[in-house]
C-alpha cells in the first residue's frame, strides 16, 4: 500500500479531550462575558436612578418630633421627609456613625451654650445637636472627604454651630413636630440634607447638582438669617 491511499488516522482520547477543553474554555469565556455585560447593563439602568435620588430639591427635609414642648434639652426623633425614615447614631466602622431606621427614637436634643436651658427653641438660633445614644455632640469637623460629621464629648461654644431654619429668625419653632425645618450648620455655612454617599445618605445642600442658589439666598434675606449659606 503506498502514501497514497494510506488510512486516516483517528484522533487519540488526548486530543479529543485536549478539543473538548478548548470548546468548555471558551464557553466559560463567553458565559463570562455575557454576565458582565448583563451587569454592566444593570449598573447603567440603576444609575439614573440613584443619581435621581442624590439630588434633594429644598433642604427644608427635617420633621422634629420633640417628646414634650418644642425646648432645649427636650428630646425629638429626627425624621427625613425625603428619605422617609429616622435618624439614628450607629457604630460603622468608617464614616459617619449614623443610620436612617424606619422607627423613632428620642435620642436627639439642642443644647444652648449659653444659657437659657429648656427655653423654646428659636429659628436661627445657635445650639450644639447632642445625641443621647453616644453622649455626644454632632460637629462639622471639616475633614476633605465624605460629609465631614464627626463628634464632640465635651460641650464647647463652637459647638453650637447648628441652626434650625424654616421661619422667621428670632421666631419660636411652635408646637411639636417641626415641619419641614432646614438644619444649618454655621461652620460649614450650608444645610445637612438627605442625599446618597456610600455609608449614611448625608451631604451638604450646597455640592449637589439640583441646588438653587438664587432662591435660597431670597429667602435666607427675606427670614432674616446670618450668617448666610456660602
Amino acid at each position: 500500500m503506498n502514501s497514497a491511499t494510506s488510512p486516516i488516522r483517528k484522533p487519540s482520547r488526548f486530543r479529543e479531550e485536549f478539543n473538548m477543553s478548548r470548546v468548555m474554555s471558551r464557553r466559560a469565556i463567553a458565559s463570562a462575558l455575557g454576565t458582565l455585560m448583563v451587569a454592566t447593563a444593570v449598573s447603567q439602568i440603576q444609575a439614573p436612578a440613584a443619581q435621581a435620588k442624590s439630588q434633594p430639591s429644598s433642604p427644608g427635609q427635617w420633621r422634629m418630633q420633640f417628646s414634650g414642648l418644642t425646648r432645649a434639652n427636650v428630646p425629638f426623633a429626627l425624621y427625613n421627609e425625603r428619605e422617609g425614615d429616622y435618624l439614628h447614631h450607629k457604630a460603622r466602622p468608617y464614616g459617619t456613625d449614623l443610620k436612617f431606621r424606619p422607627f423613632a427614637k428620642n435620642e436627639w436634643k439642642f443644647v444652648r451654650c449659653y444659657g437659657g436651658n429648656f427655653s423654646p427653641v428659636r429659628y436661627d438660633q445657635s445650639l450644639a445637636l447632642y445625641n443621647k445614644s453616644t453622649n455626644r455632640y454632632m460637629i462639622y469637623r471639616g475633614w476633605p472627604w465624605g460629609n465631614s460629621l464627626g463628634w464632640s464629648k465635651v460641650l464647647k461654644q463652637s459647638d453650637c454651630q447648628w441652626k434650625v431654619r424654616g421661619g422667621k429668625a428670632g421666631a419660636t419653632a411652635g408646637l411639636s413636630p417641626v415641619r419641614n425645618a432646614m438644619l444649618f450648620n454655621t461652620k460649614k455655612k450650608d444645610y445637612l440634607v438627605n442625599a446618597w454617599r456610600k455609608g449614611v445618605d448625608l451631604r451638604w445642600y450646597k455640592s449637589t447638582h439640583c441646588a438653587d442658589h438664587m432662591t435660597l439666598k431670597k429667602l435666607e434675606k427675606a427670614m432674616g438669617y446670618y450668617p448666610l449659606s456660602s
